[in-house]
């Protein structure tokens, strides 16, 4: 006689305080993140030790995209857009969070104009002692071991000579950022020197920027179209990108495509003139660094057609005479976004 058979009981369902859901958004764990919202999960408790070590591993750790993608940025011309529309961008930071992050670095690091010595208008008499006074007052305050406050007082001795040379012949005098007390800025503003007698509100803001340049031969005004440069970025970037348009009609390519091009490229030109200039400001290097230079602007030449042959992938020649063609549209464009930010910068002075 057979045993009668045991009924099938299915498992208990296990404590609602057992089963994980996400912090976030609420959903079934099914593993370390949430296939809902991609939310890490970390039950344990965030101690100050917890946090500096995951500071540090976003930094550093080898699952962070940051220096993958920079590494390939620098390395492989074209490739990190070829993996972006392959489909394969989890790795590699975003494009444009890239270039932005590159971009605020570049400008932070060379972006800013030197500091001006500025000249008075009270005379060259005055002028002449007040250079004079000024180094003799750094000279004062240099410590005998201080290098830069006595390679400033130089340079201020060495612009009182050319102010005394200038009282004679009659030449303006150039200052230490380079800008002159009569250079391109001020000829452009001796057109309005009077005030318009029709007062017109655009002439007025012209002349009020102009009262300004004259008086600091438009050093206020280079600050300001510096600061307005990565904002001008904005609208360079689709330009030079539109007038890619005609030069790859076949086989068809979308518009994105030759935007986050450029978007790359501009972020490794970018990243290698900002670790030029943190090169530069190490003293036993500065003055050292004319050879590298130099092999770095050839490779910038090199990586930037190479970046073209590599994603576009067309021939040599085809691809050469493409290069030349879209230089000239970057300086083009170039100089037209430049004149627009200078007259838009001008506009905001006054």
């Amino acid at each position: 006689m057979s045993a009668p058979p045991v009924p099938v009981v299915d498992p208990p369902e296990p404590p609602q305080s057992l089963t994980l859901v996400c912090a976030n958004c609420h959903a079934a764990l099914g593993g370390e993140y949430c296939a809902a919202c991609g939310q890490r999960h970390e039950p344990h408790v965030h101690t100050v030790a917890h946090f500096a070590a995951e500071a540090l591993e976003s930094v550093s750790h080898a699952d962070s995209r940051l220096w993958r993608t920079l590494w390939y940025l620098l390395s492989r011309p074209g490739f990190l857009t070829r993996e972006f529309f392959a489909g394969r961008r989890v790795r590699y930071l975003p494009p444009f969070r890239l270039y932005l992050v590159i971009s605020v670095v570049f400008f932070l690091v060379v972006g800013q104009p030197k500091e001006a010595i500025i000249i008075s208008d009270a005379g060259p008499t005055v002028r002449v002692e007040k250079l004079d006074l000024a180094a003799a007052a750094l000279e004062k305050e240099a410590a005998p071991g201080s290098k830069d406050l006595k390679m400033a007082a130089a340079k201020i001795r060495e612009l009182a000579e050319k102010e005394k040379v200038a009282v004679d012949s009659g030449k303006p005098v150039v200052a230490a950022d380079g800008l002159s007390s009569k250079n391109a800025m001020t000829d452009f503003c001796d057109e309005f020197k009077k005030p318009d007698p029709a007062a017109n509100e655009n002439y007025a803001k012209l002349h009020s920027a102009c009262t300004k340049i004259s008086k600091d031969g438009g050093r206020e005004l280079a600050k300001t179209v510096a600061h307005n440069i990565p904002r001008a970025m904005f609208v360079f970037l689709p330009l030079l990108a539109l007038s890619m348009k005609p030069l790859y009609w076949r086989p068809k390519r979308y518009y994105v495509e030759h935007l986050l091009f450029l978007v790359h490229n501009h972020a490794f030109v970018f990243l290698v003139l900002s670790l030029g200039a943190l090169l530069d400001k190490i003293e036993v290097l500065h003055g050292h660094l004319g050879f590298v230079k130099f092999a770095a602007w050839v490779y910038v030449v090199w990586y930037l057609f190479r970046g073209m042959r590599n994603y576009y992938g067309q021939g040599w020649w085809l691809t050469f005479a493409k290069y030349l063609t879209i230089a000239w549209s970057y300086v083009f464009a170039a100089l037209t976004v430049l004149l627009l930010t200078t007259l838009y910068s001008a506009y905001l002075l006054g």
